[in-house]
């Protein structure tokens, strides 16, 4: 009798306890989650600058040619040309002139440029890439980068930022006979450091390419028509945006 009566209050011991666990009858309040507070990137690594797409929070110190040829800038206001660690002086990185965008000067181009960092996705991999610019004239191509005798050699190719989009359309005008195209028309995008631009062909397509998703304003006019300006035109992926001219 001694021994079931032992096993008897183990058990009533042991449901005791589980009933203490349960939370829902628990008088204690748990204690709240923490709050995640969003983590800046850091503007450097290990004396590497990074670069940081603001859309997206990807960033990098790993600028790419159109090669996939990687350059990097140190704090120390040097290019490193890893393909073989050369270091070359004389470089400076300027983040703030235009906000979200990245540009880098020193010598790249005998007429005068400025290495300008724009965004892709090769392979899934969100990459970061180099154009030039020229003074708010920047095609947003990539370039082929080359060191030869301790000289940076930059070359312009015709290749796009991969996983970019394009914006094109028509531009044209009403007569008493319907609409018809307007050959030679400029259409420009406003961007973050500039304008693109394109000019429409003799069926009054225009076309272009490197574009990222946003919401900007698009502007077309030629000699002899009133200047249209369309403010707020959203790029979700390829978009197409077709504009009607008036004349003067």
């Amino acid at each position: 009798m001694r021994h079931r009566t032992t096993i008897g209050i183990v058990f009533l011991l042991l449901v005791q306890g589980l009933a203490g666990c349960d939370s829902s009858r628990s008088s204690t309040p748990s204690a709240p989650s923490p709050t995640l507070q969003p983590v800046s990137p850091p503007g450097s690594i290990n004396g590497l600058i990074v670069f940081t797409e603001p859309a997206s929070g990807f960033f990098t110190t790993d600028l790419r040619d159109a090669h996939d040829r990687i350059v990097q800038f140190n704090t120390a206001g040097e290019l490193i040309w890893t393909v073989n660690g050369t270091h070359l002086p004389g470089y400076q990185v300027d983040k703030t002139s235009y906000p979200g965008s990245s540009f880098i000067a020193g010598r790249i181009c005998p007429e005068g440029c400025e290495f300008e960092v724009r965004f892709g996705t090769k392979d899934g991999e969100r990459r970061a890439y180099l154009t030039v610019d020229y003074g708010h004239s920047n095609t947003g191509t990539l370039v082929d980068v080359d060191v030869a005798g301790g000289t940076l050699v930059v070359t312009q190719t015709k290749m796009y930022a991969p996983g970019t989009f394009t914006l094109s359309g028509t531009v044209t005008e009403v007569t008493p006979t319907g609409q018809v195209p307007v050959e030679g028309a400029w259409v420009d995008r406003l961007v973050v450091d500039g304008w693109r631009a394109a000019t429409t062909d003799r069926n009054g397509v225009y076309s272009m390419s490197g574009m990222y998703d946003g919401i900007s304003t698009v502007a077309a006019g030629k000699d002899g028509y009133q200047q249209q300006e369309v403010r707020d035109v959203p790029i979700q992926g390829d978009t197409r945006f077709d504009i009607q001219l008036v004349r003067r």
